[in-house]
């Protein structure tokens, strides 16, 4: 389980994340190892770990690549290895990591700051992701009917078409059904006043 699939792509750039094509830094993108020895930057992780469907254990996240689970520490994503080799690529200043972590979905650092009132402010960015946290219940009565019905979406066509076709009878169809009635095109006798 410690080497990766000989078959599973291989890292596009060594210094960036093969999932978002971000460089790695020491903040958000800092390299993760998942278990399987496959990088990814911890916002990618992270946002893949929130992101698990509610039947999957929450502590096991598959890789994007060989889909070997890895163990999702309890302090969650930035609790993961650093790819300290990785890490070591980086320019001098990117090279300490920095204090990561998880309140809810939001992944969060501490920044200095030269401000002396608020000497340390609180980055941080939502990793979940956009869905409902529970989804909607579907209309009931005749509005529920009528919504999950596929032609009833589009009622402006709907109506265009009966005007049509209401168009269509009383224009050509109607002529035609007199004609064959009575044998000629002219349905409508004039009546022409004698003066």
């Amino acid at each position: 389980p410690g080497s990766p699939n000989p078959t599973s792509p291989k890292p596009t750039s060594p210094v960036e994340c093969s999932i978002c094509f971000n460089t790695y830094d020491n903040t958000f993108k800092t390299p993760k190892l998942l278990q399987c020895s496959h990088v990814f930057c911890l916002e990618c992780v992270a946002r893949l770990s929130t992101g698990l469907p509610p039947n999957h254990p929450e502590d096991q996240l598959p890789c994007p690549f060989c889909r070997q689970l890895t163990s999702i520490p309890q302090e969650g994503a930035p609790a993961l290895q650093t790819s300290k080799e990785l890490l070591a690529t980086l320019p001098p200043e990117l090279q300490q990591e920095k204090v990561l972590w998880m309140e809810g979905t939001k992944l969060c650092c501490r920044e200095p700051s030269d401000d002396p009132e608020n000497p340390d402010s609180c980055i941080s960015i939502d990793v979940a992701m956009s869905k409902p946290e529970s989804p909607e219940a579907p209309p009931t009565g005749l509005a529920g009917r009528l919504s999950r019905c596929d032609m009833c979406d589009d009622w402006k066509r709907i109506v265009l078409l009966s005007a049509l076709i209401i168009i269509l009878f009383c224009i050509i169809l109607w002529p035609v059904q007199c004609a064959l009635k009575t044998g000629n095109l002219r349905c409508f006798t004039r009546t022409v006043a004698m003066t």
